[in-house]
C-alpha cells in the first residue's frame, strides 16, 4: 500500500510544484554616498533677516518653519484620471495625490485634443484639472505636443505632406497657446520610435523622411516651439534611455544649439529584463548628466504583480489581454503580497539614488492606482479602491518626512534666523509679543539671505 500512497501524493503535488508562485526576494541597494549627496545637492544654508518699522532690539520670537513644496518635482501621471473625472473616485484620487506629490503629467495626445472633433468634454477636463492643480500647488507637465502613436486617424493617413507640416505646427502652437499656465512640455515623445520595427507605418514617418530624416525633423520642431514660446521647459523624452540612438540625438540637439531644458527617461519595469540594477541606474544618469541638461524620470512603473521573464513573454500577455478587452472583458494581473514588498523596497532605493544625483530634476510614477493601470499590471502604488499599498506609504515617508524641513525654535530677531533645509517653498509662523504672523518664502539654490518684513 505504501507505494500507492507515495504515487498519489506525487500526482497531487505536481500542479502545486508547476504553478506555485516563486517568492520574490529583494537585495537592498548599497546607496553608498546617497545621503551625503542629498545633503550636499538638495539642501542649503539660509539666513532669514527680519526688519520692522518698530524696534526689534532684544526681541525674542518663536519661529515655525515648514517645507510646503519641494523644488524637486515628485510627480504622478494623470492619464488615468480622465476616465473617472467628476466622480467620488476622482476626488479621493486627488486627495491621495496631495499627500505625496507636487507635480503631475497630463496626457494631451493629439487623438484626444483633435481640433476636428471638439465636444467640449476633454477641454473641460483640462480646464478643471489645471484649476485644481493651481489651487493645490501642483505643477503640470503637458504630454506631449507630438507623438506618432497617438494621432487621429485623419492625421495618421494624411497624404499631402506640405499640408501635414502645417497641421503639425498648428497643433503644437494651439496647445502651447491654449494652456499658457503649463510651463513644462514633452515636445516629441519617443523621437527615435517611428522607424522601429514594431511601429506601424503612418504619414508621420513619411513626413519625417520628407524633412530629411529624424534629426533635421526634430531640430525643426524644437526651433518651431521655441518660436511660439521660448520660455517653456521643453523636454526630449524616450522610452528606452539605454538606446544609444537616444544619447546620440541629444548630443546632436546640443551641437545644434537647441533650446530645451530636460532629457526624459522612461522606466517601465514590468519584466525581469527591464528591472534596473543600482549600477545600471547610476551609469545611465551619469551618461546623460555630462550633456548638461536636467534629467527627468518621466514614466516609472514598478509592478506589484508577478513580472514576466522578458519582453517577448510580456508581448504574448498583451496580445491576449487586448483580445479579451476587445470582446468587452477585463484581464488584469493581481497584486501579490511578496511583490508589494518588492515594489516598496525597490521604489525606496530608486528614488533615493535618483534624488541624490544633482542632474535629476523629477521622478514621475506612471500609475497612481491599479484601477485602469497601464497594460494591465498592478503598477499603481494604490490598490483599485485607492487604499494604500506599502509603496505609497514608503514614498510618503521619504518625501514628506525624511526629505522635509520642519523647525520650531526661539531666536533673537536682531540676529536673524539661520537654518539648513531643502530647497523649495516654505510656510512659516512667527510668534512675537503674543501675536502670530504667517508668511511664505521661496528658498532657491542661489539664495543665501531672505529679508522678511514684520
Amino acid at each position: 500500500m505504501k507505494p500507492i500512497r507515495i504515487f498519489i501524493f506525487f500526482i497531487l503535488t505536481i500542479p502545486f510544484c508547476l504553478f506555485s508562485q516563486e517568492k520574490e526576494t529583494y537585495n537592498s541597494w548599497k546607496l553608498e554616498g546617497a545621503d551625503e549627496r542629498i545633503e550636499k545637492y538638495r539642501k542649503g544654508n539660509l539666513v532669514l533677516n527680519f526688519y520692522s518699522d518698530r524696534s526689534i532690539k532684544n526681541k525674542i520670537g518663536k519661529l515655525k518653519i515648514k517645507l510646503k513644496n519641494h523644488d524637486f518635482k515628485f510627480g504622478v501621471s494623470f492619464t488615468q484620471l480622465r476616465r473617472f473625472w467628476g466622480t467620488k473616485y476622482a476626488e479621493k484620487y486627488l486627495d491621495q495625490v496631495k499627500r505625496v506629490f507636487n507635480y503631475a503629467t497630463v496626457g494631451m495626445y493629439w487623438a484626444l485634443t483633435d481640433e476636428r472633433n471638439k465636444s467640449g468634454k476633454i477641454e473641460k477636463f483640462y480646464d478643471d484639472v489645471l484649476l485644481w492643480a493651481s489651487n493645490n500647488n501642483i505643477r503640470i507637465k503637458g504630454h506631449p505636443l507630438m507623438w506618432h502613436e497617438a494621432m487621429p486617424d485623419w492625421v495618421r493617413n494624411y497624404k499631402n505632406l506640405d499640408e501635414l507640416d502645417l497641421l503639425i505646427k498648428d497643433h503644437m502652437r494651439r496647445l502651447i497657446e491654449t494652456y499658457p499656465q503649463i510651463s513644462d512640455w514633452d515636445v516629441y515623445n519617443e523621437p527615435i520610435g517611428p522607424f522601429k520595427p514594431h511601429i506601424p507605418h503612418s504619414s508621420i514617418r513619411d513626413w519625417i523622411n520628407y524633412k530629411g530624416g529624424i534629426y533635421p525633423a526634430m531640430v525643426e520642431i524644437y526651433n518651431f516651439v521655441n518660436s511660439v514660446n521660448s520660455s517653456k521647459n521643453y523636454s526630449n523624452n524616450h522610452y528606452h534611455a539605454k538606446d544609444p540612438e537616444f544619447l546620440k540625438i541629444n548630443k546632436y540637439f546640443i551641437d545644434q544649439g537647441l533650446n530645451y531644458s530636460s532629457i526624459g527617461m522612461q522606466a517601465h519595469m514590468q519584466s525581469d529584463d527591464n528591472v534596473m540594477s543600482e549600477k545600471q541606474l547610476w551609469n545611465q544618469i551619469e551618461d546623460y548628466a555630462v550633456l548638461g541638461k536636467n534629467i527627468q524620470f518621466t514614466e516609472i512603473t514598478v509592478t506589484s504583480s508577478k513580472r514576466f521573464k522578458n519582453w517577448k513573454d510580456h508581448q504574448v500577455f498583451l496580445k491576449k489581454r487586448d483580445s479579451i478587452i476587445k470582446r468587452g472583458g477585463e484581464y488584469d494581473l493581481p497584486s501579490l503580497p511578496e511583490y508589494e514588498n518588492f515594489q516598496s523596497d525597490y521604489l525606496k532605493d530608486f528614488y533615493t539614488l535618483a534624488f541624490s544625483h544633482p542632474s535629476v530634476s523629477s521622478i514621475t510614477i506612471w500609475n497612481l492606482t491599479d484601477q485602469n493601470a497601464w497594460r494591465g499590471h498592478a503598477g499603481g502604488i494604490l490598490f483599485k479602491d485607492l487604499s494604500e499599498k506599502k509603496s505609497f506609504l514608503t514614498l510618503e515617508k521619504l518625501i514628506k518626512n525624511e526629505w522635509s524641513t520642519n523647525i520650531n525654535k526661539e531666536f533673537n530677531l536682531m540676529d536673524g534666523f539661520s537654518f539648513k533645509g531643502f530647497y523649495g517653498l516654505y510656510e512659516c509662523e512667527l510668534e512675537l509679543d503674543g501675536k502670530v504672523q504667517k508668511f511664505e518664502f521661496r528658498f532657491n539654490k542661489e539664495d543665501q539671505f531672505v529679508d522678511i518684513k514684520i
